[in-house]
C-alpha cells in the first residue's frame, strides 16, 4: 500500500501538470440488469505503456454474495502497440482507490487523528482501511452499514488484519470520527452534517455517476473540497453535481485537484477546525500508475528476466 500511495502521488501530479492523455470514460447503463459498464483509457507522456480498463458494476450482486465490481486492465506497449499484460482490474481498482484516499488523508487530514469511520463493507472498504492505517496511527474504526451482519463481519476483518478496535456504529457516533471514508453506491446522503466532528477529513470515493450522492449538500457547502480530476468530477460526481443543480454550490468553489496539493500549487489543510473533503470518481491514470508499479515489481523480482524496470517517477 505504501508503494501504491506513492504511485498515486506520481499519477495525480502528472495529471495536474497536464502531462496525461485522459479521454472521458465511456459509460453504458444496462437498466434491465441493474448494471453499468465503463471503459477507461489513459496515457502519460513519456510512459512505456498505456492502459485501457473495462469495468462492470452490477449493483444487485452484493445481495447475491457476489462482488459488485468486476474489471480487467489491458496494458499495451505505447511505442509498438502490442499488449504486454492483462491484469485483474478488481484488485487494481481496490488498491488504487484505497491508495488515493491514503494520499488525500496524508495531505488533508490532521496529524493527530485517532478514530476512523467507514461507510460500506465491500472490497473497496477494505483497502480504504489499509490505506488509512498506512498513513495515520489510528486506535479505532467505526463501521457503518445497512446490513448489521456484514458490519459485524467487517469489524472482525479489521480487528484480525489490523489489530485495531472496531465497532458497529450508529449515526450519532460519527461525531467521534477524525477521518471518514465513504465507499458505497448510495443515491442519498449517508449521514447528517450535524453529526460531523470539527476538523474531520472525508474521502468520498463511492459515487461515480451524476445521480449518486454520499455526502449532504451542507457538508459540501461547509468544506474545503479537493477533487481527483476537475473535468471528470464536473461530469460524474453526483456529490458535487446535485448541489450545483440545486443552486446551492458552484464548481468554482473547488479548492483544487489533489495533484495541485501534492505539487504545492494550492494549500492543503490550513487549520485544525476546517472540514476537508476529497471527492474522487476514479480515473484511468491511477490504473496506469499501478499497472506500471506491478510490472516493475514483476521484472525486478525475477532474476531470469532481464527486461528493465521503467521507473515512471
Amino acid at each position: 500500500m505504501s508503494d501504491a500511495i506513492e504511485a498515486m502521488r506520481w499519477a495525480f501530479t502528472q495529471l495536474s501538470n497536464g502531462n496525461v492523455l485522459l479521454p472521458n470514460r465511456s459509460s453504458m447503463d444496462i437498466p434491465d440488469k441493474n448494471a453499468t459498464t465503463l471503459v477507461m483509457p489513459a496515457y502519460a507522456m513519456g510512459s512505456p505503456y498505456f492502459t485501457v480498463k473495462i469495468v462492470s458494476v452490477n449493483y444487485s450482486n452484493p445481495e447475491k454474495d457476489l462482488p459488485m465490481i468486476n474489471a480487467v486492465v489491458h496494458v499495451f506497449n505505447a511505442e509498438k502497440g502490442e499488449q504486454v499484460a492483462i491484469l485483474d482490474g478488481d484488485t487494481i481498482t481496490a488498491i488504487r482507490t484505497g491508495a488515493a484516499s491514503g494520499l488525500a488523508t496524508d495531505l488533508l487530514a490532521r496529524e493527530d487523528v485517532k478514530t476512523g469511520a467507514i461507510f460500506g463493507t465491500g472490497v473497496q472498504a477494505r483497502t480504504q482501511i489499509e490505506a488509512l492505517t498506512n498513513i495515520r496511527q489510528l486506535n479505532k474504526i467505526l463501521v457503518f452499514s445497512r446490513e448489521k451482519r456484514s458490519a459485524r463481519s467487517f469489524c472482525d476483518f479489521i480487528m484480525n488484519n489490523f489489530s485495531l478496535e472496531a465497532e458497529v456504529s450508529v449515526h450519532e457516533d460519527l461525531s467521534k470520527a477524525d477521518v471518514i471514508c465513504t465507499a458505497t453506491p448510495a443515491t442519498m446522503p449517508l449521514f447528517d452534517h450535524t453529526h460531523l466532528n470539527h476538523g474531520v477529513h472525508i474521502n468520498a470515493i463511492g459515487s461515480f455517476k451524476p445521480n449518486m450522492q454520499e455526502l449532504p449538500i451542507k457538508t459540501i457547502n461547509n468544506a474545503k473540497v479537493v477533487v481527483d480530476h476537475r473535468s471528470a468530477c464536473e461530469q460524474e460526481a453526483g456529490d458535487l453535481i446535485i448541489p450545483v443543480q440545486n443552486g446551492q454550490w458552484s464548481f468554482d468553489q473547488i479548492h483544487g485537484e489533489i495533484g495541485e496539493v501534492v505539487s504545492g500549487k494550492v494549500m492543503g489543510r490550513e487549520t485544525n477546525n476546517e472540514i476537508t473533503v476529497f471527492k474522487s470518481v476514479g480515473i484511468g491514470i491511477q490504473d496506469l500508475a499501478l499497472a506500471n508499479m506491478i510490472i516493475c515489481l514483476l521484472y525486478t523480482s525475477d532474476a531470469a528476466d532481464d527486461t528493465p524496470c521503467v521507473d515512471l517517477g
